[in-house]
């Protein structure tokens, strides 16, 4: 059985990257939203976000079940650093190119300065450290690298190239 997370802030590409990851691995893809949506995992809905607040326990009792079907999954989500996985793959892009890309896709600026803010302190990455072993968390800058580039590294990394990947390399306050 293996679990890839794929995880980042909004507009670093983690969807897309997702998609063609499985699709080349044959690995069955879970979008994490996706499923606490279908599933109606929620405890809340937050109005300021405009979004709603996924109940992790219970979605982690879901992907549980998932993985005892599929052997081979890759979870995708803002969130999905947070689960059990063997392989944490974190999505990160430059803040002031992350606020381009967050501008076409959100209209409301709460969600886009909060983004921009956690992609600076590398927030998704410290939790991630935290939660996993700091040999299975590595990170990917998507700055200038088109989707095939991305999902390459992350090959790269499956592959046992990992060095130039480690976690906590990328510090965009520098």
């Amino acid at each position: 059985m293996t679990i890839i997370s794929i995880s980042g802030v909004g507009g670093s590409g983690k969807t897309v990257v997702a998609k063609l990851l499985a699709r080349g691995l044959k690995f069955k893809l879970v979008h994490l939203n996706e499923l606490a949506k279908k599933k109606k995992l929620y405890i809340g809905y937050d109005k300021k976000r405009k979004s709603w607040i996924v109940s992790i326990s219970k979605l982690k009792k879901e992907v549980k079940e998932l993985s005892k079907k599929y052997p081979n999954l890759i979870i995708e989500s803002l969130y999905a650093h947070e689960f059990p996985a063997d392989v944490v793959i974190i999505l990160r892009c430059r803040p002031d190119i992350l606020e381009k890309r967050l501008k076409k896709k959100y209209s409301w600026p709460t969600k886009i300065i909060e983004n921009k803010e956690a992609e600076m302190i590398g927030l998704i990455t410290e939790e991630a450290l935290d939660f996993h072993n700091k040999k299975n968390v590595f990170e990917i800058d998507t700055t200038k690298k088109a989707v095939g580039q991305t999902v390459k590294a992350v090959k790269e990394i499956l592959s046992g190239r990992k060095e130039k990947y480690k976690a906590g390399r990328i510090d965009w306050l520098k």
